[in-house]
């Protein structure tokens, strides 16, 4: 079902279950004006999510043979379905960045430079290719190329009278992209901003620095005047947009911190560290958690060591163990 969250220009949310992910759900968004639509992200590639999504649109009217849709980043519960919006009459857009990074993702070109650097992190191989198989991430992902056009930063697109800014804000991703309407101070703010839960910020081969980058790009959203705030997941919230990215802010501050103080304790690398901090996963403690939301836990200890690296706060060392080379963590 259809949920009108704006009027002037008509905007819907079409909630799209991610069943089974921690999740929840994705904020399908679609704005409507002068007989033209632009539908923002899709859901995983999957049946659940293809029904819902295409029964959300039949209810508005809207055929995913004409319309125009944005993809704001390259994660599977975004850009799972974009496929099934690949017609003549159709055009899919998504920014140049995010778009040729997940070509290499879908041609498995990264695989195996993720795969040896979790390895040497510590992360046991049985459990590794357990989580790598299972992954969402790539289990939901788009089985073929699909015809983009590809959006740089301030890039604008026209919906009807509607003037849409499309914003790149690297981060939770390398080129995650945010949807700006000025005139109505309206944010789309994708996976870079979300209310209930907080971003994962991970490693991604290729990327320098991404929490570095994140927390950039928290503070450049703020530089915009926005009165109505829409993530791409959960609940729309009360809260503006500043108290928001202070509560991220601070929730880093503290990741930072307690990264540090296991490091000082003992040098490790990440999987070992990831398993001494503190993490939502349903009650379970590290051992009782699913492996696929290890993975994700491991990638955003990578990303926060990879941050206290660059300010000169921690040091990586490698050594050899049991004929492996192994990364160790230990404070400046």
């Amino acid at each position: 079902m259809a949920e009108q969250v704006f009027h002037h220009p008509d905007i819907y949310r079409i909630d799209v279950p991610l069943t089974g992910n921690p999740l929840k759900n994705l904020n399908c968004y679609v704005i409507i004006d002068s007989g033209e639509s632009l539908v923002i992200d899709t859901g995983f590639r999957n049946e659940e999510c293809l029904n819902v999504l295409m029964d959300g649109l039949g209810e508005l009217g809207i055929s995913p043979e004409r319309t125009k849709l944005f993809v704001t980043h390259l994660h599977s519960d975004h850009a799972g379905l974009a496929q099934y919006f690949d017609y003549p009459n159709t055009r899919i857009y998504m920014g140049r960045t995010e778009h040729q990074y997940l070509s290499k993702l879908m041609s498995g070109a990264i695989r195996g430079v993720r795969e040896r650097l979790y390895l040497a992190e510590g992360y046991p191989p049985e459990k590794y290719y357990e989580a790598d198989n299972k992954n969402p991430a790539r289990v939901y992902m788009p089985n073929r190329e699909f015809a983009v056009t590809e959006l740089a930063d301030g890039d604008e697109i026209r919906v009807g009278s509607v003037k849409v800014t499309a914003l790149e804000m690297p981060g939770h991703t390398p080129g995650l992209m945010c949807c700006y309407l000025e005139k109505e101070k309206i944010m789309f703010t994708s996976d870079h901003v979300l209310f209930d839960i907080t971003p994962n910020i991970t490693n991604w081969p290729e990327m320098t620095d991404p929490l570095g980058c994140y927390l950039k790009n928290l503070d450049r959203i703020l530089e915009y005047e926005v009165e109505y705030a829409f993530p791409a997941h959960r609940n729309l919230s009360d809260k503006t947009l500043r108290q928001r990215a202070e509560e991220i802010k601070e929730h880093h501050r503290k990741r930072l911190e307690e990264i540090l103080k296991i490091i000082q304790k003992q040098p490790g690398g990440a999987y070992e560290i990831a398993a001494g901090l503190t993490w939502s996963m349903r009650g379970k403690d590290w051992e009782q958690a699913p492996e696929k939301q290890k993975w994700f836990a491991v990638g955003e200890t990578l990303s926060h060591l990879e941050y206290l690296m660059k300010k000169g706060r921690v040091i990586k060392r490698q050594r050899e163990v049991e004929g492996e080379v192994r990364n160790f963590y230990t404070p400046i």
